[in-house]
This record gives structure tokens, C-alpha cells and sequence, in this order.
């Protein structure tokens, strides 16, 4: 039963607005438009310049003479401005924030999280984070939305919010072989900052989540890392 039919606080949708996403399809296909239009003025004038590379298909392109490549370079403008919308929808996280629970959908993927497992959510720099009640990050995602929009929509639906990290001051810089850490725990940072160098999301989250199992937390700000250990409420 959803929380329309239970008479409460309807889901809220952390994404493109529907202004953004009209915003965007319609700059889409008229930049992309726009684009091909004069994709053949700028071919030819290209042509005329010999020091420009690329002459070949600069070339070939405004040799095309019939009536019809105009058109065709205006719809595959706008084609592709549309192609190029559509990978910034799938690749951008979409949260919805419901009082039963929490969907995370990326890149055509969704986990769901229990309400009962979320003890603290807050926004660290673009990042939304989830933490259980034993401080363990259940969902570090990136968010295009505002600071206030992420709270404000929690708070409604009765989560707890932090105004930013508790436990901010528990982290430190990893280093190799960091004294005080366990060995494997040394091993699955090193293995993760390669991760991170290569810049291989994947490999990254399941690394933190192997961390999580070994009772540390991590945090990134670009290839360095930042661990801590859990705090259990």
C-alpha cells in the first residue's frame, strides 16, 4: 500500500525538475539544430582554409550539394543533442524519499532502503549520505539538488537530518600502512586508491563496502582518502 492510499506525506523526487527536464530537451534539439544548420557553412568555409586539419571531411561535406543535407544535418543535430540529454538522465542519481523507505536508482539500477535501517541523513559538500544507527554509510550518492530541497525533503517524511557530518572529526588522511589499522584493512585502501586513480566507480563502492564489514568508514576528496572507525549509537 502506498503512502498516498495510507493518507500521508506523498514521496519526494530528487532529480531533474520537470522544468529542468523540459529545459534541457528543448535546448537540446535547438543547439542540436542549430549546429547542423550550419554545419555545412562551417565545412565550407573550412575547406577554403588549407592550414585546418581535417580537410578530407571538411571537404567532402561541402561538396554535398543537394537540398535535402541541410535537413539531414539539422535532424542529426538534433539527434544527437538529444542522445547527449538522455546519458545526462541515466548517468544522474534520482532519489525518492518516501516515510517507508528510500529508492536510489543509478545508471538503471535501483537498491531500496528501509526506513528502520536510516538512523542519520545529511549533505557533505554534493554528496547525499545515509548513515545506519552504527554510523555506517548505507548511501554516499552525488545530487544535483540544493542543500535545503535534500533536508527539507527527509525532514517531512520523518528522518533525521544533520546539518552536516557527525563525525566529521573522527576521520584522518589514509596513508600506506597506516599504523593502528589492520592489515587487511590497509590492503583494501591501497587497492581502492588505485581504484580511485583509475577512476573506476564500480570497483570503488564494492571496496567500500568491504571496508564497511571490516568496521571502517571512508571518505573521498578526489584520489585521497578519509577513513574512520564506526560509531555505534
Amino acid at each position: 500500500m502506498d503512502d498516498k492510499m495510507l493518507g500521508e506525506t506523498s514521496p519526494a523526487v530528487l532529480w531533474f525538475s520537470r522544468g529542468d527536464r523540459l529545459v534541457l530537451i528543448a535546448g537540446a534539439v535547438i543547439i542540436g539544430g542549430l549546429l547542423g544548420f550550419t554545419l555545412p557553412y562551417v565545412a565550407s568555409w573550412g575547406a577554403s582554409l588549407t592550414w585546418i586539419p581535417f580537410q578530407g571531411p571538411l571537404q567532402l561535406i561541402a561538396s554535398w550539394s543537394q537540398w535535402w543535407v541541410r535537413y539531414v544535418c539539422i535532424g542529426v543535430g538534433i539527434l544527437l543533442g538529444l542522445a547527449l540529454v538522455a546519458a545526462a538522465f541515466y548517468e544522474t542519481v534520482r532519489v525518492t524519499v518516501s516515510t517507508a523507505h528510500v529508492r536510489i536508482t543509478e545508471r538503471g539500477e535501483t537498491a531500496t532502503i528501509s526506513k528502520s535501517r536510516v538512523g542519520t541523513v545529511f549533505v557533505d559538500g554534493k554528496e547525499l549520505v545515509l548513515l545506519d544507527g552504527a554510523s555506517r554509510q548505507l548511501v554516499r550518492v552525488p545530487s544535483e539538488e540544493k542543500r535545503a530541497a535534500i533536508e527539507a525533503a527527509f525532514e517531512e517524511r520523518g528522518y533525521s537530518v544533520a546539518t552536516g557530518d557527525p563525525y566529521d572529526d573522527l576521520y584522518r588522511l589514509w596513508v600506506p600502512e597506516t599504523p593502528g589499522l589492520a592489515p587487511e584493512v590497509n590492503a583494501v585502501l591501497k587497492a581502492r586508491e588505485m581504484a580511485l586513480k583509475k577512476k573506476a566507480a564500480s570497483d570503488a563502492r564494492e571496496l567500500r563496502s568491504e571496508l564497511d564489514r571490516l568496521g571502517v568508514v571512508v571518505r573521498d576528496k578526489k584520489t585521497s582518502q578519509y577513513w574512520r572507525p564506526l560509531v555505534r549509537s
